[in-house]
């Protein structure tokens, strides 16, 4: 979980104390008084007594004036460190809250892929795939590829990606994305790539995409958008196909993404925040500060996850994290997760027009967890 950006606190002068100066000063008159009647030289004792005293008192009350006015300065310049603080206390709230909009998006899985086959699932008016025997395991296959061979498939799944996406949006053309994020190995991208090439010649893609890095990567581009024009937009895509192998507990799937993030759109996000044991991350404050950067007082009704072995306190984090639990639907999925809990809870907030939870595993984390509203500036 990033901290709130922590000051030292400013060491305010003490005030000075009417006690002690009373005290000081009444001495150094009492001093100055018998120093006059003391002296030897002096015709009229009376006057030189009264001109000692003035003088002393004259000294004692500069030198409180001047204490008051250091103490005075110091609340002063400690009032005004206050300020800084919260002010950048507030700035940074404002930056990690910053919200991005999914303008677009496409999810393909074993159970479908379009958006009405995943509100089916979501609403168990499907049931999982049936699992198929590959090699000496079993797995969750798309039936639009008919090869085998991992390699093979998973290049035709960053294809079919592409050519889904043209079937399903609308005609309107679109401008090349500011940024690239891709989930999956060099070789699906190239294919996707070149896919997109054809099927969108109007946009171009980079020979290599940045990384997708989970809640880190979301950061990045909420923030970028921040500054981007209306129309710009960031491609969020990966696709991932898992080899079937003796002995896993699950069967093995296949999976594939793609989001056009921007400045509008049906649905709103924000970067999510992180859970780490090892950096003294507690689960629940983690969940609280959830709702505190989405700006929502109770958890969403909605979550959408995959199970998270050996994270037990998520049974008691106050969110609902059985209902929508994807692993029947989807078998191990690799590196996808985040990608899908997050495509998921954006169908679900869009039709049902309320927020949804998200939580996945996280590249640089323990997990990472969100919120995803309903076009957020109606919010």
């Amino acid at each position: 979980m990033r901290p709130v950006p922590e000051y030292s606190e400013y060491k305010v002068a003490r005030p000075p104390g009417s006690a002690r100066w009373l005290s000081a000063t009444a001495l150094l008159v009492l001093f100055s008084g018998g120093a006059g009647l003391m002296s030897p030289s002096a015709q009229d004792k009376t006057f030189m007594v009264a001109v000692v005293i003035l003088v002393a008192l004259i000294v004692a009350g500069t030198a409180w004036l001047v204490r008051l006015l250091y103490y005075r300065g110091s609340v002063h310049n400690a009032d005004f460190y206050y300020q800084l603080v919260a002010y950048e206390q507030q700035q940074w709230w404002v930056q990690h809250r910053q919200p991005l909009w999914l303008r677009e998006g496409l999810l393909l899985g074993p159970a479908g892929t379009r958006s009405v086959d995943w509100l089916r699932v979501l609403n168990r008016e499907q049931r999982p795939p049936e699992e198929k025997k590959e090699g000496d395991g079993s797995a969750l296959r798309l039936p639009q590829i008919s090869t085998t061979d991992v390699a093979e498939r998973e290049k035709r799944l960053a294809e079919l990606l592409v050519i889904e996406w043209q079937k399903q949006r609308s005609d309107k053309k679109l401008p090349s994305p500011l940024r690239c994020y891709w989930q999956g190995n060099a070789i699906s991208w190239q294919a996707f790539r070149a896919q997109m090439a054809v099927t969108f010649p109007e946009i171009v893609l980079p020979a290599w995409p940045e990384p997708w890095q989970g809640e880190a990567s979301l950061a990045e581009i909420a923030i970028d958008l921040a500054d981007a024009e209306p129309d710009d937009t960031m491609l969020i895509a990966g696709c991932q196909v898992v080899a079937a192998l003796p002995g896993n507990a699950r069967p093995v799937g296949e999976s594939a993404a793609l989001w056009l993030a921007g400045r509008n759109g049906p649905v709103q996000l924000t970067r999510g925040e992180t859970f780490s044991p090892e950096q003294g991350d507690i689960l629940l404050t983690v969940f609280s500060r959830v709702l505190e950067q989405s700006e929502l007082k109770a958890p969403p009704e909605a979550c959408m996850l995959f199970s998270l072995p050996g994270i037990e306190a998520l049974m008691s984090s106050g969110w609902d994290v059985t209902q929508h639990l994807q692993d029947a639907n989807w078998g191990d999925i690799g590196d996808m997760d985040a990608l899908i809990v997050l495509s998921l809870a954006a169908i679900y907030a869009a039709h049902h027009q309320q927020p949804c939870g998200w939580i996945a595993r996280d590249p640089m984390n323990t997990l990472a967890t969100g919120i995803v509203k309903p076009d957020g500036k109606r919010q």
